[in-house]
């Protein structure tokens, strides 16, 4: 017997089309709203850390360099404690006295360093030749003269050298300072030669009617350069790496000629600031004894682009000269950084 039923009531057992297709739309309103505001969140999520953690990295990378340039030229010649390599379209590279070497345990003289035997060519110039040989005085190898070396450079177990391979050196005549610095990186040790290439500055001739018998001395040096090859952007300490997405690494050196003027930032000499706008630092020009402060600039950028974001641009300081281009889409930080070597001028301090 079949169901009959009533006339009224037919029609009201679903829903409409128009029903339908309203619910589908205020759903899928729903869903994008919904969806676009967690892609919005997300990509917030991801800029907010990258940020950290280009802040993150800038900050333990300035704490390092500064700590290392206030301790420059502990326990060796003034004229050895900082050296630098100056490009205005480039990222600068630093060098500063090693301390991990230097553990001394009754030294106040302030004079450790290796001495060079080999008669150093006078009015050398920077790329004639980059590799040279210098025989050491193997009585001041050992910088500390704690009877044992730091370094052992061919993985045999026994360190056979206080300077690293592929680390940094600064040279210069302890007696002479104001010959000038060389700077670059160790190439091969042992405990009576090295072998450098040299990355910047000379000495000037030594004159032996009027010069101070020249005293050539050289130390290990914490080496801080911007990778511009391959690995673009990887700052490095002595060939390891610091950290990447770094843009630029700028240097300036302050120095007094005790003309009774202060080193104060702005309130200098002319021509005592070097490595800034109009002057550019050369080690072989300069005397270490007169440093007073090392001023420095780190520039980092995130790890990707945000498409978002419309002011992406090269960040020049000192003496750099910005690369043209257009916007770039990345964000970046900066730090800045003025040291005063609290060695350097005070022989013997510690």
């Amino acid at each position: 017997m079949s169901r009959i039923i009533p006339k009224g009531r037919r029609g009201q057992s679903g829903f409409t089309l128009i029903e339908l297709m309203l619910a589908v739309t205020m759903l899928s309103i729903v869903m994008y709203l919904t969806l676009d505001s967690l892609t919005r969140q997300q990509k917030t999520s991801i800029v907010t850390d990258q940020i950290v953690e280009v802040q993150n990295n800038v900050r333990a990378i300035s704490s390092l360099i500064e700590r290392e340039i206030r301790m420059a030229g502990f326990m060796v010649p003034n004229a050895v404690g900082v050296c630098g390599v100056d490009r205005t379209t480039g990222s600068d590279e630093l060098f500063v006295s090693e301390t991990e070497p230097l553990v001394p345990d009754d030294e106040r003289a302030g004079d450790l360093g290796a001495r060079v035997t080999t008669a150093w060519l006078a009015g050398w110039v920077a790329g004639s030749p980059t590799s040279l040989s210098l025989n050491l005085d193997s009585a001041t190898t050992d910088l500390d003269d704690d009877g044992s070396f730091f370094y052992d450079n061919d993985n045999n177990g026994t360190a056979e050298a206080d300077f690293r391979v592929n680390g940094g050196f600064i040279l210069a005549d302890m007696a002479n300072p104001e010959r000038g610095v060389v700077c670059g990186t160790v190439s091969a040790v042992s405990s009576t030669q090295i072998t450098i290439q040299i990355s910047g500055g000379q000495l000037a001739a030594h004159f032996l009617s009027s010069d101070a018998a020249q005293e050539i001395v050289i130390v290990p040096a914490a080496h801080y350069r911007v990778d511009t090859g391959s690995d673009a952007g990887r700052l490095e300490r002595n060939g390891d790496l610091l950290a990447n997405g770094i843009d630029d690494f700028q240097l300036s050196y302050l120095f007094d000629d005790d003309d009774g003027l202060p080193t104060a930032i702005g309130v200098i000499d002319a021509g005592e600031e070097l490595g800034v706008s109009g002057s550019t630092y050369d080690p072989a020009t300069v005397d270490n004894s007169e440093l007073k402060e090392v001023r420095f600039s780190i520039v980092v950028r995130t790890r990707a682009a945000d498409p978002n974001f419309t002011a992406g641009s090269f960040i020049a300081f000192e003496n750099r000269v910005a690369p043209t281009g257009a916007n770039d889409n990345f964000r970046r930080r900066v730090i800045a950084g003025a040291v005063r070597p609290r060695n350097i001028g005070m022989k013997g301090s510690i």
